[in-house]
């Protein structure tokens, strides 16, 4: 039993990681577009009028997946499964990424 439990933590990490990795594409992606307004074309009647608060609603996007992130961050570190997490999670916005651009029907 006590050689079973470091691959269902490891398991649990790669799970972890790639669920946050789905949640991040969609979420720092959203967040980061409005930061930037880039959702809309200049000179559009959203874009004049949003402008402002699309800014503001992007910012505050990253500074909640700043504010979850870190301490994911820390805790993994401390257990060294860090690396574990950062490649699943970047699995997890790769796949999510070719779901949603390639559009498989």
């Amino acid at each position: 039993m006590k050689q079973l439990y470091p691959v269902i933590k490891r398991i649990m990490v790669i799970i972890l990681g790639f669920a946050w990795g789905s949640v991040s594409f969609f979420w720092l992606g959203y967040s980061i577009l409005t930061l930037g307004n880039l959702m809309e074309e200049p000179g559009s009647i959203d874009y004049v009028v949003e402008g402002e608060s699309m800014r503001v609603y992007g910012l505050l996007g990253c500074v909640l997946y700043i504010i979850f992130f870190v301490p994911i961050l820390c805790f993994l570190h401390k257990r060294h499964n860090l690396y574990i997490f950062l490649i699943a999670m970047i699995l997890g916005g790769i796949v999510q990424g070719i779901y949603l651009f390639a559009g498989f029907k």
